[in-house]
This record gives structure tokens, sequence and C-alpha cells, in this order.
């Protein structure tokens, strides 16, 4: 069954509604909505027909699906199906109003063209998974329809990415190296992708930003909430210069097992993955591994041997992962960009430097009070008496203009202005 693009603004908002609503049973819902809208209308039609329309769907989902769950009677999943009912949704007043909002998109993985066809991949290997282990597709039409909400241009979504992760917990030098690598391949033209966590993948997305590249952050929360919440001016400037992504409903929260999804999005994203300094136990591991089930190309930057923080990237390196120190050992594993990076000539030291704004009132006063000494936000919000969530925003703020520089330990050292 072939279907027609369609673009966002045909698709009217009460459908949009009556299309999420199946979105909300994980993991079924993509597979239910790919079946209502084969054999209705619309979403909308399908809540207005007898209950029989219900049964049907429920016997399908036992028939054909069963092998993605572990229920096992039909009764509980025609339950199921009761409970998708938009009227019986509670956030769909918030998400009509997130819908309406400045620059947010929402994408149909099988009826939009703006939708990435890399993420389509992710579809492919769950029906080749099915057949490998002996589940019944059913029909042609396996794959399920799946959201993706955007908040910025997704545009940049078709472009080449580059996925760009590591540790949280992070050495400065590191985020440095980060950031230098993804500020020249977004000054090549490369879309830096990552998942806009503390250290390594906040430095990317910095790094990208301060070259004037385009960046893509993808969240393992709903397209509106901010995590960590002292990343929202990061997470601002992204929306405004690159996207905001999200394959889960607005409003949802934090729970592990979608970060995972969220990893695997960043690999489906991207021509290739970059690891900066990841532990053995970190999720970057799980980006690095999705990206090479999908066929990726994987790069690891090595550190000292005796560094916990780098053990993830030497057993990348062992199982395969190119060695990277230099940015011409990720384009002679991807000759196509030999020609971009030819072109700019441009090398992690050659960089521009942050922007120096103008000395500010509030940075003036601690500079007197603090004298150069390294300080925590606690001591920024008490110097400048606003609370502490204001000095977290502020001091982002600070350090995106240049002006501050975070040090290993969190705490924060002027600049010279």
């Amino acid at each position: 069954m072939q279907h027609e693009p369609i673009v966002h603004d045909r698709i009217e908002t009460e459908e949009q509604i009556a299309r999420l609503s199946f979105l909300q049973w994980e993991p079924l819902g993509p597979w239910a909505l790919a079946w209502v809208l084969q054999h209705f209308t619309c979403a909308r039609a399908f809540w207005r027909e007898p209950r029989a329309a219900r049964k049907a769907l429920a016997n399908w989902c036992y028939q054909e699906q069963v092998g993605r769950v572990r229920q096992k009677r039909i009764e509980s999943i025609e339950a199921r199906v009761e409970s998708l009912d938009p009227k019986c949704w509670a956030s769909a007043d918030f998400t009509r109003r997130w819908l309406d909002g400045d620059r947010h998109q929402l994408l149909w993985s099988r009826c939009d063209s703006r939708y990435p066809e890399s993420l389509r991949q992710i579809d492919k290997s769950t029906a080749a998974h099915s057949v490998e282990t002996g589940h019944d597709a059913g029909s042609e039409d396996i794959g399920g329809y799946r959201a993706l909400f955007v908040e910025g241009e997704p545009a940049h979504l078709q472009a080449h990415g580059l996925a760009i992760v590591g540790g949280r917990a992070c050495s400065e030098r590191a985020a440095q190296i980060a950031q230098s690598f993804a500020g020249v391949m977004a000054d090549a033209g490369l879309v830096i992708v990552s998942g806009m966590a503390e250290g390594i993948d906040a430095a990317a997305h910095l790094g990208a930003l301060q070259a004037q590249g385009s960046t893509v952050a993808v969240m393992g929360t709903g397209v509106d909430r901010c995590y960590p919440r002292r990343h929202q001016p990061l997470r601002d400037r992204i929306a405004e210069q690159g996207a905001v992504i999200s394959a889960l409903l607005p409003g949802q929260g934090i729970e592990k097992y979608r970060f995972l999804q969220r990893n695997q999005l960043i690999a489906a994203l991207c021509v290739a993955v970059l690891v900066v300094q990841a532990r053995l136990q970190s999720g970057a591991l799980s980006t690095a591994h999705a990206a090479a089930d999908l066929g990726k190309q994987v790069f690891a930057i090595p550190g000292s041997i005796d560094d916990p923080r780098s053990k993830g990237c030497h057993q990348l390196i062992r199982d395969g992962a190119s060695l990277t120190e230099r940015i011409e050992d990720i384009y002679r594993e991807l000759p196509w960009l030999h020609n971009a990076l030819q072109a700019k000539r441009s090398e992690p030291e050659d960089l521009p430097q942050p922007h120096k704004t103008q000395q500010q009132p509030a940075l003036a006063a601690l500079l007197q009070q603090l004298g150069y000494e390294a300080f925590d936000v606690h001591q920024l919000a008490q110097s400048l008496q606003i609370s502490y969530e204001s000095a977290l925003h502020q001091s982002l703020r600070w350090e995106l203009e240049g002006l501050l520089r975070r040090e290993s330990n969190g705490r924060y050292l002027l600049r010279s202005l």
C-alpha cells in the first residue's frame, strides 16, 4: 500500500490528536494506528464506529502482533484499545496547545515527506527481526505509524549528520575535544547530533553553535521538557539554530528505557557516530552499538589507560570502531567528506574564538566580589541575589557567550573580558 506524502497543515489538529492517542500504547500503538488508517478514512472515523470496530482491532493485535507483547488474553487488549479513546486522553488539551506553538512541527513517518528517511530504518530493522524470529509479518505494511515532534527547522533532519556523544562526567580536555571536532564538522556543513546531556553532549552542541553551524538535540523526554533543566538556554539556542526533536508525546518525563530509545534515534539520524570519553556503562556505547547495527561507521577517541572514563572508547576500538585522533581519521573512513573539509581547510585549532560581549554590570559586580576565583552556582545566586534556578540559567548564558569557563568539577572561572 503506497502512501502519498502529506504536508503537516493538511492534517487537522483533531485528527492529529486522534492519531496521537494510539501512541500512548507502548509498544503496539504505532502498529495499531497503521491498521486503523488502512481500514478507515481517518483515525477520527475509527472512534465514531460501533464497538465492533474496536473489537476487530483488538483481534488483529492479538492475531498478528502478539509476538511484540506478552499479553495472552484478547480481553485485556480490547480493554486497552477502549482506553485509547481521545476523549479519555488526559494530555489531549496540552498536546493541542503544543501543536499550536511557534515553529512546532509534527511529522508522521508514513505520510510526511519531511520525516527523515534514515529513521525509517528503525521500522525496517524491526520488521526484519519479526521475520527472523518467526513472527508473521502479515502484510507488506508491517511498519507502524510513528510521530516525530520537532521544535525548529525539520530540514536539518534531512542533511548529513554526525553524532558526537560521550560521558556526562567528562574531563575538561575531553569536552574541549568534543567541542572542537563539532565546530570543524559543523563548519564543513555537517549537522551535529547529540542528546543535550551534561558533558560531551553539551560540548558538541556548543561547538556547532559557536561555529555558526547546525545542530539537532534528540530528547529522551517529551520535546517540551528540558533535561537537564540547567540547559534551557542551550536548548533555546539549538531550537533557533537547528532543531530539538523527540519521538515521545509532549509532557512525557524521565524514564530510563526512553533514553535507550533516544540513543537509537541519534544513531539512525546520522551517517556516523563519534564517541568521546565514555565509561563502559555509558549510554554513549548503546548509541555506538545501535549505529553499528544499522551499518553506520563508529569512531572513538582513545584516552589514558588509567582513566575509567575512557574504558568504553577503548572497548569500542577493540570491537572494531575506528581509532580517531584527528579530523583526517574521520574523512579517511568517509571519503565523501573530504571535499567539504578541503574547501573549508579547518582544523580544531582554527575554530573561531568565543565571542566576547561587552562587560555586563552583573558580571562586573561578580568580578569585584569573587576576584577571579572559581565559584559555583550557589555563590553566583548569593552574589547576584537571585534564585538558584535563575543562577543556573545565567551561568549557562554567560558560558555560551564565552564569558565563563566551566571546570570539570562544575565550578566556573571568569574568562578575560
